[in-house]
């Protein structure tokens, strides 16, 4: 059976070739805010090329890098999710490609390629020197990049997330579990009682949950206790939002119980989590 660790190190090695094609680096995020995903190795979720550093360095560098990607790209994708060429607040380009799964208009997440120089491109004198050494931009890189990356990634993005590998500890596959499952990925915020996804399935309360731990190895309410304790870690490693935001976006209506259920599954309290783990690792 393949394991989950084996499904992301795959994953992972599309990512580093897809940056190798680039000549440059290409990071994964998630969920509407393009958020990290924290199952992957770090260089997977953040840009740190020399450039993005010297820019994230400066002061106020690191709050606009959070909304570049959480406001301005997270925007247009809601807007048309389509591929495009982003210029970053440091005058940096990078290809932002949606995945697609399913509907058209449906994506799991982004591929974000670059750092790029684009052409006749200018940056704050304070990291020339960097900017210099971005790879140029130009329109054949970008539009076979947006072409290609799909190729290349589609597949193996399925995997990592289909029935929520690594969340659930047995893979289902009763088709009614696999398609609330499908349903939960996306309504689990709003924290569904056992009784609508029963009804999802067409079963009874209690025979939906019978199957349900039966299928997936874990109750129905824990199930969607991790769920939302993976999106709170998604917020405390992309910015610097307050704990009652992170909670909130991540399904849980009291914050007192965010933190004691964070602190039970991780060993440390969601600040404590978000200084040792979060983008400037130094985040207050």
């Amino acid at each position: 059976m393949i394991e989950f660790k084996d499904i992301l190190e795959e994953f992972h090695h599309r990512l580093q070739g897809v940056a190798a094609l680039a000549g440059s680096g290409c990071v994964w995020k998630v969920s509407g805010r393009l958020l990290p995903e924290p199952d992957l190795p770090r260089p997977c979720y953040i840009h740190e090329h020399p450039f993005c550093l010297a820019a994230k360095a400066q002061s106020d560098g690191e709050r606009c890098c959070v909304a570049n990607d959480t406001e301005v790209i997270a925007e247009r994708l809601c807007r048309a999710p389509y591929p495009f060429v982003n210029l970053c607040h440091a005058g940096a380009a990078e290809i932002i490609v949606p995945i697609p799964v399913g509907g058209e208009d449906e994506c799991i997440g982004v591929a974000m390629i670059g750092p790029f120089r684009p052409a006749g491109g200018r940056c704050p004198p304070e990291f020339t020197a960097e900017f210099s050494q971005l790879p140029e931009l130009d329109v054949s890189r970008a539009t076979a990049l947006m072409k290609f990356t799909p190729e290349i990634l589609e597949a193996a993005v399925r995997r990592a997330y289909a029935g929520s590998v690594g969340v659930l500890p047995a893979q289902p596959h009763d088709e009614r579990i696999l398609q609330v499952l499908d349903w939960m990925g996306r309504a689990f915020r709003d924290s569904p009682p056992v009784a609508r996804a029963a009804e999802r399935a067409f079963m009874s309360p209690s025979r939906f949950i019978h199957l349900f731990k039966a299928e997936c190895g874990v109750g129905y309410r824990d199930y969607l206790l991790r769920l939302k304790l993976r999106e709170a870690r998604r917020y405390l490693l992309g910015g610097n939002w307050p704990m009652s935001f992170v909670a909130a976006n991540s399904g849980f209506a009291d914050q007192s119980y965010f933190s004691a259920m964070f602190r039970r599954e991780y060993g440390l309290s969601p600040l404590a989590y978000r200084r040792k783990f979060g983008r400037g690792r130094t985040l207050v």
